[in-house]
């Protein structure tokens, strides 16, 4: 006479159904769906840190404009020369994430001596192909109400924000740039 447990242990055996070996086959599918996780996973990697970093490229532009909002901008010596100050402030910020910018562009409408219209200076570390990004112009200040603004933008080559991961696959950040722009009002 058997025993409860031995009736439960013979069952699937004979049960008449065969177990098939899929060893051949889970490798096959694990290798078809291996270069899919691996691009998944670099692609997570890289945008994840290129969205962490040009946060901090957006921070830097905001700090930029605002100690540009703060500095006199109508006594500058050279026009085509961005005051140290508002260097330095960008450059302390961008540097605590370890990134360096290729252009810094300061755009604003504040009156000096020689010119009333919208002036435009450029501070570029290495040489780089970098433009502002088409913004709506400023408006000129009114003669009653002064509307004056400074905008800064900060382009970064896009390998300074990112690793190029993806580069293998087809999408290379070599020889792009990434752009942030913040314009303030002036109070300088």
């Amino acid at each position: 006479m058997a025993t409860y447990l031995q009736l439960c242990r013979q069952a699937p055996r004979n049960s008449g159904i065969r177990v098939r070996r899929r060893s051949g086959s889970v490798t096959l599918e694990f290798l078809l769906v291996l270069p899919i996780l691996l691009i998944v996973l670099l692609a997570v990697v890289e945008f994840g840190m290129f969205f962490t970093n040009i946060q901090q490229v957006a921070l830097a532009s905001r700090v930029g404009a605002e100690a540009a909002s703060q500095t006199n901008l109508s006594t500058a010596t050279n026009p085509n020369d961005i005051p140290d100050v508002i260097v330095e402030a960008i450059n302390h910020q961008l540097a605590t994430s370890g990134i360096s910018p290729c252009a810094i562009i300061l755009e604003h409408n504040v009156p000096d001596s020689t010119t009333t219209t919208e002036n435009k200076e450029t501070y570029t570390t290495p040489p780089c192909a970098c433009t502002a990004p088409t913004i709506p112009a400023f408006p000129k200040p009114p003669a009653t109400y002064a509307r004056l603004s400074v905008r800064i933008t900060i382009c970064v080559p896009m390998t300074e924000l990112a690793p190029n991961c993806l580069a293998i696959f087809g999408f290379n950040l070599t020889g792009r740039c990434a752009k942030c722009s913040t314009t303030f009002r002036y109070e300088g």
